[in-house]
C-alpha cells in the first residue's frame, strides 16, 4: 500500500474510470494472476509510481489515488503485492517508460480499451492534487505519444479532469 494521509471523497468520473479499469483486470479476490493481468498490473502501477515522482514528490493525493485504486479493484494479496512492488520500482524511477509501453501494446494494442483505461488512469493521478507541474506534463507528453494518441488528447483529457 503506498503511504496517505485521509482520502478525500472521490466524483463519480473517478469511481467510472476505477470500475472500467477493475472490468479490464478481472477480479483478483483470490485467483491466480494469469500473465496478461500481472502484465496490467505491473504496467498500470509502475507507471502510476513513476509519474507519481515525476515532481520530486509523491502527494498525500497521488497516494490516496493509489491506494483507492487498489481497493476499488478488490485485488487479493499476490495482486496487491505485485501492485505495491510495481509502484515502488516506478516512483524509484527503476523501470524504462518506453520498454513499458511498447511490452504493454504487445498484448494490448493502439486503440484497446486497456489502453485507454492505463492512460485515463494515469492523467487522473497526475490531476489528483488538481495542477500539473512540469514533471508531469513531460512523463504525461511521453506516455500520450507512446500509446498512440495525438497530442491534443492530453489537453483535451485534463481539461474535462480538471474543470
Amino acid at each position: 500500500m503506498v503511504t496517505s494521509g485521509n482520502a478525500p471523497p472521490q466524483g463519480g468520473g473517478l469511481r467510472a474510470v476505477m470500475r472500467e479499469v477493475r472490468l479490464v483486470l478481472g477480479d483478483f479476490i483470490g485467483g491466480k494472476l494469469d500473465p496478461s493481468h500481472e502484465l496490467m498490473l505491473q504496467v498500470l502501477f509502475g507507471m502510476l509510481g513513476a509519474l507519481a515522482q515525476a515532481d520530486g514528490l509523491v502527494s498525500i493525493e497521488e497516494a490516496d489515488y493509489t491506494n483507492t485504486l487498489m481497493e476499488e479493484l478488490e485485488l487479493g494479496a499476490r495482486a496487491r503485492q505485485l501492485a505495491t512492488e510495481a509502484f515502488q520500482l516506478g516512483r524509484r524511477r527503476q523501470m524504462d517508460l518506453e520498454r513499458e509501453i511498447q511490452r504493454f501494446l504487445i498484448s494490448f494494442p493502439h486503440g484497446s480499451v486497456e489502453v485507454d483505461r492505463l492512460y485515463e488512469s494515469l492523467v487522473r493521478l497526475a490531476a489528483a492534487d488538481h495542477r500539473i507541474r512540469p514533471g508531469e506534463r513531460q512523463f504525461l507528453e511521453r506516455v500520450t505519444i507512446g500509446l498512440g494518441f495525438l497530442p491534443e488528447v492530453l489537453d483535451q483529457r485534463l481539461a474535462s479532469i480538471l474543470k
